[in-house]
């Protein structure tokens, strides 16, 4: 277990005079207590619950069968006909648990409710550690990218005419698991020609063409560490347009990464990328985020308009553009990266070959 975030857990108990602090977020739970597998929000389900003197894992048998918990932690199980009625996660137990340890006053990191209790919003201990990698976080992070390369190799050699996207999704996916990974951070995204043009299309049975475009997007977790990437190739040299249009926007993309240097302000970064949108006539066909927490985290830096925080050496984050072309095709590009003097791309493979696919094949 981590006893130094516990230890400031359990300062914040007493310089807000609270009751209880309650951890909603499974992978700060898993941090805190020193669990390094991988899981995701469908799989378990479950909360902390840390007073001045002692801590409380509550869940499900099915979570509880599959962690284990450290010596020192309480363990509270909901039976399965409750955990069933209050949407598969054990909040019944939860109010049970308060109401035995007359708990009124209650800390949290996250914005939550809990009707006729005081919930008093404390700052997160844990934002550092995501946002600035220690040596072992970062040695993850490097692990993961590397086979994240593995992946993309393999499977790249695997495209060929007439391959059924989901084919490829489902290749790619097994080299997950076979090559390292744990988990997908989210369900891996194979589209060919048109459907590239829809950002929200899924893998389906649609056959590789000459001259599609290939939108492909997968990410992975492993010792609860994630990391993804996103690429765009296309099938064959014909389609000079779509040369053109890969060729803009990948220089929109390399001069937004080149842009981000420690001291930047944050919507500074975010104007900046729009304004050379705008300047190549494509923002009628960019869809945002610029920017989003790494899987499987929900916290992290977003480049956002509104956000007026700096840019600080040592952080880390996972930037994309992405632009669609209605009927035609679409453009995608996504990398992790660490801010020092000059950005250190995690994902920085296949970065100067050519756009047709058939160049990064064996």
């Amino acid at each position: 277990m981590d006893k130094k975030l516990f230890d400031n857990i359990r300062k914040k108990i007493n310089e807000k005079n609270l009751d209880a602090v309650l951890i909603t977020n499974i992978y700060k739970i898993l941090n805190l207590l020193g669990i390094s597998d991988s899981f995701n929000f469908f799989e378990v389900g479950f909360y902390l619950l840390i007073t001045s003197k002692h801590i409380y894992f509550i869940g499900d048998p099915f979570s509880l069968s599959i962690i284990k918990i450290p010596k020192g932690v309480k363990k509270e199980e909901e039976n399965i006909k409750e955990l069933r009625e209050n949407g598969m996660r054990p909040i019944k137990l939860l109010r049970s648990v308060l109401k035995r340890l007359k708990i009124k006053k209650i800390g949290s990191f996250e914005e939550i409710e809990i009707p006729g209790y005081k919930i008093i919003k404390i700052d997160d201990p844990f934002l550092n550690l995501y946002l600035f990698p220690d040596d072992k976080r970062l040695l993850l992070l490097k692990e993961n990218a590397k086979i994240c390369k593995k992946i993309l190799t393999e499977s790249l050699n695997k495209i060929k005419i007439g391959i059924p996207e989901i084919n490829l999704r489902n290749i790619i996916d097994e080299n997950i698991y076979k090559l390292g990974g744990e988990r997908r951070a989210f369900p891996t995204k194979v589209i060919f020609g048109i459907n590239t043009s829809n950002p929200f299309s899924i893998s389906n049975y649609s056959k590789l063409k000459d001259g599609d475009s290939i939108i492909i997007n997968f990410g992975l977790i492993r010792k609860g560490v994630g990391m993804e990437v996103g690429r765009t190739f296309k099938m064959g040299k014909d389609k000079d347009e779509l040369d053109e249009l890969y060729k803009k926007a990948f220089n929109i993309y390399k001069k937004f990464i080149d842009f981000l240097t420690p001291g930047k302000v944050i919507k500074e970064i975010h104007n900046y990328v729009l304004n050379l949108i705008e300047d190549n006539r494509l923002l009628d066909n960019f869809i945002e985020p610029i920017s989003t927490p790494i899987s499987p985290l929900m916290d992290g830096i977003i480049i956002s308009p509104n956000n007026s925080s700096i840019l600080r050496p040592g952080v880390f984050l996972s930037v994309q553009l992405g632009f669609y072309f209605p009927g035609k095709y679409g453009i995608r590009f996504q990398d992790v990266l660490i801010m020092k003097e000059k950005v250190e791309i995690l994902t920085d493979f296949f970065s100067n070959r050519g756009l047709d696919v058939i160049s990064y094949q064996v």
